[in-house]
């Protein structure tokens, strides 16, 4: 993924340093912040339907955070403490990580978190949300890399192996499972596509061309 250059508009540190009422504000905005992404995206954000349901006065939240940017970052990084910033699983064996850990995305995608998240991808092509979003989604996705490249390093995938096809490759297969209306992805399916993918992997489908010009 391509490194993000802007800069991402300034936040105010909403933990730690509040107490009581105040926290208690902080934590009722930013989650009515997360609800109104979900619904509306960036582009469509309402500070009014924000206060209303946060029950602030606009003033209050203005105070905190003057822009909208600056008040999506804000919600951006609350996620990120609640859902982000949790590890994904090291079990051990890959397929049993993946598995793990797509079942995790599953659960998230259908949270009010992940109706948010997702409205935020879908509009990265704009400079404002690509400078809000990109070292999230960046972090998150080295952490996703990671649960390849420690399976290379173990022995169980061949070296070379292309981290980002590999888990491209099952997210198009899980994504393209996932019933709608939303429901649980059945364990057996995801299961299934991990090993098949898996396998392929381990038979160096998925090694890189220059990887596989040197062996």
């Amino acid at each position: 993924m391509p490194r993000v250059e802007s800069k991402r508009p300034k936040t105010r540190r909403t933990q730690g340093v509040l107490g009581g009422r105040s926290q208690r504000v902080v934590q009722q905005v930013l989650a009515a912040a997360v609800g109104e992404l979900g619904e509306s995206g960036y582009r469509a954000f309402r500070m009014d339907e924000v206060s209303r349901q946060a029950r602030v006065n606009k003033t209050t939240i203005y105070r905190r955070w003057p822009r909208k940017a600056e008040l999506v970052a804000a919600a951006v990084d609350w996620m990120r403490r609640l859902v982000h910033d949790v590890p994904l699983p090291d079990t051990g064996t890959l397929e049993q990580d993946l598995v793990e850990a797509f079942r995790r995305r599953g659960g998230f995608k259908h949270s009010v978190e992940g109706r948010a998240w997702a409205r935020l991808l879908a509009e990265q092509h704009d400079p404002e949300v690509r400078a809000i979003i990109g070292p999230a989604v960046e972090e998150r996705s080295a952490s996703w890399h990671e649960l390849v490249t420690r399976a290379v390093a173990r022995g169980q995938l061949p070296k070379g192996t292309d981290p980002g096809l590999l888990l491209g490759m099952l997210k198009a297969v899980v994504d393209a499972w996932t019933p709608s209306p939303p429901r649980r992805l059945k364990s057996a399916l995801l299961e299934t596509a991990v090993r098949t993918i898996v396998a392929g992997a381990r038979a160096g489908s998925l090694v890189s061309g220059n990887a596989r010009a040197r062996r």
